[in-house]
C-alpha cells in the first residue's frame, strides 16, 4: 500500500511500519552509540579518578608484539591496577616510532628475521588497548641514560656516536668509560636541554598518553670513581664560572659548589619538561621515580625532588622504597610525608624483594600512612606475570611464586580500594 506521499507502507517482520524504519533505525543507532560510550567511559572513570593511582611499572624487556602488550592490559586490568607506567625510552633509544632515536635493542628482538623495525609501534598499540581496558597509561622515559654496558650501541645514529660531547668528563679530561651501569648525559649543558626536551615533547604531541613519567632523572653516580669530578669539560667549567663565579674545582667548597650547581641544573630541566613538553597538551599528568629518601635524593643523587613536589612541578612522586623490611619502609615513607606534606605521593613497592605472603604489609602501611584510598605503584610487571623477558626465571618454581604473589597483591588491592579480603580464607590455585 501507498501513503499520502506515494512511498510504499507496509510491515516489516517485526510488526513495524516500514515507513517508520529510518527513523526506528536512527533512534537505535543513537542508543547503540551511547552504550559504546559508556562502556568506554565505565572503565576510565573508575581507573582515572584523581583520588585513585594503582599502578604497574612496565619495563622494556617486557614486550616484544603486539600480543605481548594486549596480554599486559589485559591482566594489569584484571588485578585491578588502574595506570600502567609504560617504559617508552632506556638509554637513548625509543621504543615507539621516533624520528629522533634509534629503535631500541630490545623491541628489534622480537622483529622477524632481524628486520631494522618491530613492524608496529608499541606505544600507539599500548595507549588504544590500555584505554579499552580503562588504564591510563603513562610513557615512561629514562632521561639521563646514555648507554649501558662495556660494549657500545652497533646503531651508528645513537647518541653516543652523534653527540660524544655530550657524554661525560672528568678532572684529568677522561670521559665517563662505559661500564656494566649507566652512563650518562652532561646534565648542565644547554643543547643537552633542548634535545631531552624535544624528546619528551615529541613523545606528549604524537601520542594521546595520559602521563610523562620521568625515571634517572638525577646524577647517576654508580659505578664513579670516587675521587672522580663530573663534569670537568671546558663548557661545563665556564657555565659553572658564570653561574658561581668560581674559577676551579678544586677545594672541597668548589666541588661542593659544583654539585649544587649539577642539582641546579638537573632542576631546571626538569621545570623545562613541564612547562614545554607536558605543558603542551591539557591534562598529562607529570610525575618521576625518585628516591627512595629526599635527603638521599637531594644530597647524594642531586635530585631536588622534594621541591618540585612542594612547587608543584611535579603531579606525583613515585619513591622507590624497595625493600622486605617494614622498618625502613615506614621510616622512608614518612621521611616524604614530612618533606612533601602538600604532595601527592604514590610509593613504589619493589615485590619482587618481598615474600608472597608479606606483600599485603607494605600496602596496609601506604594506606595507613597516606590515606584512603592510598596511590601506590608496583615494581613490576615481571614479578607478578609470566613476561617476554628472556631474562625472567622460567622455572616452575618461580611461575609459582609469581602467581601467587599475583594472589596475594590482587587480594591486598582490593582490600585497599574498600573490597573484602580473601586471603585469609583461600588459597591461590
Amino acid at each position: 500500500m501507498t501513503n499520502a506521499g506515494g512511498k510504499t507502507v507496509g510491515k516489516t517482520s517485526d510488526g513495524v511500519r516500514s515507513d517508520a524504519w529510518p527513523t526506528r533505525r536512527a533512534m537505535l543507532a543513537v542508543i547503540w552509540a551511547v552504550v559504546c560510550a559508556l562502556a568506554v567511559l565505565a572503565p576510565s572513570a573508575r581507573a582515572g579518578s584523581e583520588d585513585k593511582f594503582v599502578g604497574l611499572w612496565v619495563t622494556r624487556w617486557d614486550y616484544r608484539t603486539a600480543a605481548d602488550v594486549r596480554d599486559v592490559m589485559d591482566r594489569a586490568a584484571a588485578a585491578g591496577f588502574t595506570d600502567v607506567v609504560w617504559q617508552v625510552r632506556g638509554q637513548a633509544d625509543a621504543y615507539y616510532q621516533s624520528a629522533i632515536e634509534p629503535w631500541g635493542d630490545e623491541i628489534l628482538k622480537g622483529a622477524p628475521d632481524g628486520a631494522a623495525t618491530p613492524g608496529f609501534d608499541p606505544l600507539a598499540v599500548a595507549v588504544e588497548l590500555a584505554h579499552a581496558s580503562g588504564l591510563r597509561l603513562h610513557a615512561w622515559v629514562n632521561v639521563m641514560p646514555m648507554w649501558k654496558g662495556k660494549a657500545p650501541p652497533t646503531n651508528q645514529k645513537h647518541l653516543i656516536y652523534t653527540h660524544p660531547e655530550w657524554r661525560l668528563v672528568n678532572q684529568r679530561g677522561e670521559v665517563q668509560p662505559l661500564n656494566d651501569h649507566y652512563v650518562i648525559v652532561n646534565p648542565v649543558l644547554p643543547e643537552v636541554h633542548d634535545y631531552l626536551v624535544g624528546v619528551f615533547k615529541d613523545i606528549v604531541t604524537r601520542y594521546d598518553v595520559d602521563g610523562l613519567h620521568m625515571d634517572y632523572v638525577r646524577f647517576v653516580s654508580e659505578l664513579m670513581g670516587k675521587d672522580d669530578v663530573y663534569p670537568a669539560d671546558e663548557k661545563s667549567q665556564l657555565l659553572f664560572k658564570q653561574a658561581t663565579g668560581r674559577e676551579g674545582i678544586s677545594t672541597p667548597e668548589d666541588k661542593a659548589a659544583l654539585k649544587a650547581y649539577v642539582k641546579q641544573r638537573i632542576t631546571d630541566l626538569v621545570v623545562r619538561i613541564r612547562k614545554e613538553a607536558v605543558g603542551s597538551r591539557e591534562g598529562v599528568v607529570f610525575s618521576a621515580a625518585i628516591w627512595r629518601r629526599p635527603d638521599l635524593a637531594r644530597d647524594t643523587y642531586l635530585q631536588d625532588s622534594p621541591a618540585w613536589l612542594n612547587d608543584k612541578v611535579l603531579d606525583l612522586g613515585m619513591p622507590m622504597i624497595y625493600t622486605d623490611k617494614d622498618e625502613q619502609f615506614t621510616s622512608d615513607l614518612k621521611a616524604w610525608l614530612a618533606a612533601t606534606p602538600e604532595a601527592r605521593l604514590a610509593p613504589g613497592l619493589g615485590v619482587y624483594l618481598i615474600k608472597p605472603a608479606m606483600t599485603p604489609s607494605q600496602i596496609g602501611i601506604t594506606r595507613e600512612l597516606v590515606g584512603t584510598p592510598p596511590s601506590i605503584a608496583i615494581f613490576a610487571y615481571s614479578s607478578l606475570f609470566e613476561s617476554a623477558d628472556p631474562n625472567q626465571n622460567k622455572s616452575f618454581d618461580a611461575a609459582e611464586e609469581r602467581k601467587t604473589r599475583l594472589f596475594f597483591v590482587k587480594d591486598a588491592l582490593s582490600a585497599m580500594s574498600g573490597g573484602t579480603s580473601e586471603a585469609s580464607e583461600h588459597k591461590p590455585e
